[in-house]
């Protein structure tokens, strides 16, 4: 769309990411007890003379910690959302920082927010020349609201026809005599 100012600071742009309650010293915390209280239990089978049972306590544990790394390594995926001069960029990044970008036209791109469906969570849908894209799948019904409704008003800034200056909205130029 004309009128855009491509190399212009980018008018709207969101990162979002899955919220996580453990910090890398919480992992440890958490790791921590698990292997404590599977030490315990450990003792406890070998004193009363299970000692096979012990071995599959250690390798609980080890499952254990292995799931709580990988839960903790996917809270850093991310998708960014930036809309600027020449339209809006989908980039999703992955626990890796592997990036994969999709850019959608602006001028008629529709945002909805589609509730969840049986197992299929709620995300907010961008929509534009028959193309469809979901983001913020891993955000709250109540996030996803604000960043719908954040991402429409500068969507209707975006869509706003540059004004020469000097002028107003509502108000016209005198013709040239």
């Amino acid at each position: 769309m004309s009128g855009h100012d491509e190399g212009a600071a980018p008018l709207f742009h969101a990162v979002l990411t899955a919220g996580r309650s453990l910090g890398a010293r919480g992992l440890a915390w958490a790791a921590g007890a698990l292997a404590a209280a599977a030490a315990a239990s450990m003792v406890a089978f070998l004193l009363v003379g299970a000692w096979p049972v012990a071995g599959f306590v250690g390798a609980e544990l080890g499952a254990a910690v292995l799931l709580l790394l990988a839960h903790h390594r996917a809270g850093r995926a991310r998708e960014e959302l930036t809309l600027d001069g020449t339209g809006l960029t989908v980039a999703r990044i992955d626990w890796a920082g592997h990036r994969l970008e999709e850019r959608l036209p602006a001028a008629w791109l529709r945002v909805a927010v589609r509730p969840a469906e049986g197992s299929r969570p709620g995300h907010i849908e961008l929509a534009t020349h028959g193309r469809r894209v979901a983001v913020g799948a891993f955000l709250t019904p109540g996030e996803q609201a604000e960043l719908a409704e954040a991402l429409e008003r500068a969507l209707a800034l975006w869509r706003a026809p540059a004004l020469e200056p000097g002028l107003s909205p509502g108000s016209r130029s005198a013709p040239a005599t």
